[in-house]
């Protein structure tokens, strides 16, 4: 990210709609690569953790 600027709500809604689009759209990362290990592993297991509380996937066992 070339711009780590932390917007405040009042500057956001300053800018124009084009604008405030840009500057989410330059901060979305799609490309996992570009994310750390570690913070990936961290959602991995919140999401599986979230699957398996509301009975969509299985609860993992021990064993795998």
């Amino acid at each position: 990210m070339a711009d780590e600027k932390l917007w405040t709500a009042a500057e956001l809604e300053a800018l124009a709609p084009e604008e405030r689009e840009r500057l989410f759209a330059e901060r979305v990362v799609t490309d996992l690569s570009q994310v750390s290990p570690e913070f990936l592993a961290e959602v991995r297991a919140k999401g599986r953790a979230l699957l398996e509380e509301h009975g969509v996937i299985a609860r993992q066992t021990d064993g795998g």
